[in-house]
């Protein structure tokens, strides 16, 4: 089983390496313009300090606060504000979800749809041997892309005026990493359960914006209110920098992860798949 679990493990990242690279790389790159911005008074003049007071009418907007996850309107012009208050509590779950999400597309429900998968499934694997390893990528990569990316913005920090605790930096990734593979997870679910690509977009994406217009309208609707503070991923994350881990958020976004790929592994099992 380990010597599967490691063959099949290097199959997937060669299959997916354009994949994994383009996501790895490409936010990470992008990311940068934080740390350049914060890091030069003048460049933090223009794009910092003038878009706070172009955007000073937003603090007032309750509702537009919470659609873009924002609890505290001043620390977001910070540096650890706008990181760990603000990217890491909406775009990271995000862009994890989309970046695992099109790679477990790619090497399962769309492979299947391509004719792809039929190669892999006449080698002498089990459907819970090819099933374990997507779930195992699913988690590590899921785990280890936004980790490049947040090092994209701490490494330049370290020769500039700006400090970043490092301890609370990854404290508060591996919480917002963990809440965008929730979303993927239940992607990988419904692709594997069903054999559809298609269903398995619309699973996940259908999850993470359910869950992003509970917590925008929580403060307007007792259901919604609801489903951030006992289901939503979203709501799990309570900034981990400031606050530290919280080992019910953890629960939460482990136990929903576990249910999700447990639908994977009973609909893969048990369907006849789409093979040409």
């Amino acid at each position: 089983m380990i010597n599967f679990l490691f063959n099949y493990l290097k199959y997937i990242l060669n299959v997916g390496k354009k994949w994994i690279l383009v996501w790895m790389f490409a936010p990470g790159i992008y990311m940068l313009i934080i740390p350049l911005a914060f890091g030069n008074e003048s460049t933090k003049k223009v794009l910092i300090d003038g878009q706070k007071e172009g955007l000073s009418g937003m603090a007032e907007n309750q509702l537009l606060l919470n659609a873009f996850g924002i609890d505290d309107w001043q620390s977001i012009w910070t540096m650890e504000g706008l990181i760990t208050g603000y990217i890491m509590n909406l775009f990271l779950p995000l862009l994890v979800a989309i970046a695992v999400i099109g790679l477990v597309n790619k090497i399962g429900a769309k492979a299947e749809e391509d004719g792809t998968f039929e190669f892999i499934a006449s080698l002498p694997f089990t459907r819970t041997m090819i099933i374990t390893a997507h779930s195992i990528i699913l988690v590590l990569l899921g785990l280890i892309i936004p980790l490049v990316w947040i090092h994209f913005i701490y490494i330049p920090t370290l020769f500039m005026d700006v400090n970043l605790n490092y301890g609370s930096l990854l404290a508060s990734l591996l919480q917002s990493s963990l809440g965008g593979i929730t979303f993927a997870a239940i992607a990988l679910g419904l692709g594997a359960a069903t054999g559809k690509a298609s269903l398995s977009w619309a699973a996940g994406i259908g999850l993470l914006a359910f869950e992003w217009i509970s917590g925008m309208l929580a403060s307007k609707n007792v259901f919604f209110e609801f489903i951030k503070d006992w289901f939503s991923s979203f709501g799990a994350y309570n900034n981990p920098y400031i606050n530290g881990l919280d080992a019910g958020s953890l629960l939460l976004v482990i136990i929903k992860t576990i249910i999700f790929l447990i639908i994977g592994f009973w609909g893969f099992r048990n369907r006849i798949l789409n093979l040409k």
